[in-house]
């Protein structure tokens, strides 16, 4: 799990909102994740805040609808567009009046949060691309998640099924409709031929249409192994 998509969840991990397989990811990211932890701290006290302003007599004005928008709004950019429903219908349920300033400040808390940790207000720009093996690597595939980001384009590779080679490194690269090359880094793979990297490279999003894995080699060019177009 990405530290951006932890970091959606994180709401819904500390009230234990989330189905249990994502509850499973959650926690075992943010015990891996030093800087995810710490927001998850911050958060902790967020359960006791709603439990607290269960029990009060007092009544206090619901969220503003512009709020509960705003959040969906970041879930459904952080998210498949399947899953926001159920975060509706979660914000949405039945809940004592009085935990309503609670909820708001909440919420409230966690947009500060976000916009601390540099998020904008635009959606990011994601895309996918398959790649399949060359003739040298015929089992070889490859997901690619790509995401625009201000030093150009953030891109989560999963490889499997390349034939383990000791000492082999593998590059990634974005190509352009005209014939242009920048690399978005290098990798290795383990003794099963999968690898799960992230990297980052200057090339921008709609700039270059097709990716391409190629083994380096000591001099000339290197091998390609597996390629795929981009699904803009």
């Amino acid at each position: 799990m990405a530290c951006e998509e932890c970091r959606a969840l994180l709401g819904g991990y500390v009230l234990d909102a989330l189905e249990p397989d994502e509850m499973d990811a959650v926690r075992a990211h943010v015990v891996a994740c030093a800087e995810c932890s710490r927001e998850h701290s911050a958060l902790g006290v967020l359960p006791a805040l709603l439990d607290a302003a269960g029990t009060t007599e007092t009544t206090a004005p619901d969220p503003p609808a512009a709020l509960e928008t705003a959040v969906l709004d970041r879930f459904a950019r952080a998210r498949p567009p399947a899953e926001p429903s159920r975060w509706r219908r979660w914000l949405t349920r039945p809940i004592p009046v009085a935990a309503g300033a609670a909820v708001a400040a909440a919420l409230v808390t966690l947009a500060v949060t976000a916009a601390l940790n540099g998020s904008s207000t635009e959606p990011a720009h994601v895309y996918s691309a398959s790649l399949r093996g060359s003739s040298i690597a015929p089992g070889a595939r490859a997901y690619a998640r790509l995401a625009s980001e201000t030093s150009g384009t953030h891109v989560q590779l999963y490889v499997h099924g390349l034939q383990p080679r000791p000492g082999a490194v593998y590059e990634l690269w974005c190509i352009g409709d005209n014939g242009d090359r920048m690399s978005a880094g290098t990798f290795r793979v383990d003794s099963a031929g999968r690898a799960d990297v992230n990297l980052t490279t200057a090339a921008r999003l709609g700039e270059y249409h097709r990716l391409s894995v190629e083994r380096t080699v000591a001099r000339g060019p290197g091998q390609r192994v597996m390629a795929g177009s981009i699904a803009y």
